[in-house]
């Protein structure tokens, strides 16, 4: 659950910081799959006005991470296999289109700035720290797909990393899923070293199909819909506290 502290750290905006702290409270699943999200109540307990709520609400559509319905309000989104499969295609497709790109661009200090990256994400897989992991593969694949010069399509890609977030903190990862994760970035990197794009490719989509069997797996051992429940929400410091 988000704490005051982590609150403070948000930076931007008071719409920046609604809509972090609405994430956070999703995706970290203190808000579970299924439950309603009302503006007054997420403002009152947040301590903000209902406008950067709703604002939040559009925004966090978009990211599929909540549905929102003119009769029935905005809910919490819950994932079946099928939308964690079409998830997946679409990661696959995006890397698919962007790779080869990637390596036309790729420059040995981009790929050492890979590497570093890397290593982040292997030190947290070796801690067993799975939180700092998924931070830590998000940025190499944001640094990874930047490097293609579409910032349209990697946009489409990083749309999607707050459902992965949340599936991956809800669900876990099976056994030997994040060696394997390592295992794939060396080869991955060593592939775009040598300028292999068809490698690299096959490489970054296989991974991608991975995850997705991977995930697969644990929801069928783990029910994505959990009990609803009603969190309490802390006050974003700074901001005036509406009246109910």
């Amino acid at each position: 659950m988000i704490n005051s502290s982590e609150i403070d750290q948000i930076s931007g905006t008071i719409e920046d910081r609604v809509l972090d702290a609405l994430r956070r409270l999703i995706v970290t699943g203190t808000f579970q799959p299924g439950a309603k999200l009302t503006v007054a109540a997420i403002a009152t307990r947040l301590g903000v006005s209902p406008m950067p709520v709703r604002a939040a609400l559009r925004q966090l559509a978009g990211e599929g991470l909540i549905e929102a319905d003119a009769n029935r309000g905005a809910r919490v989104r819950v994932l079946s296999a099928d939308d964690i499969r079409n998830l997946y295609r679409l990661r696959g497709a995006v890397l698919g289109l962007l790779i080869p790109d990637v390596v036309r661009h790729v420059s040995e200090a981009d790929l050492d700035a890979l590497e570093a990256i890397e290593g982040r994400f292997e030190a947290a897989v070796a801690r067993g720290d799975g939180a700092i992991a998924m931070a830590a593969n998000h940025d190499f694949h944001a640094a990874l797909l930047a490097l293609a010069r579409n910032r349209d399509a990697a946009a489409v890609m990083e749309r999607t990393w707050a459902l992965v977030e949340a599936l991956r903190l809800r669900l876990g990862f099976g056994p030997g899923r994040l060696d394997r994760a390592v295992e794939g970035h060396r080869a991955l990197l060593a592939a775009l070293r040598r300028r292999d794009a068809a490698t690299a490719t096959a490489l970054a989509v296989t991974s991608s199909d991975n995850a997705m069997a991977d995930l697969l797996a644990r929801a069928e051992a783990t029910p994505l819909r959990a009990r609803s429940a009603r969190p309490s929400i802390p006050r974003i410091p700074g901001s005036r506290r509406s009246t109910p």
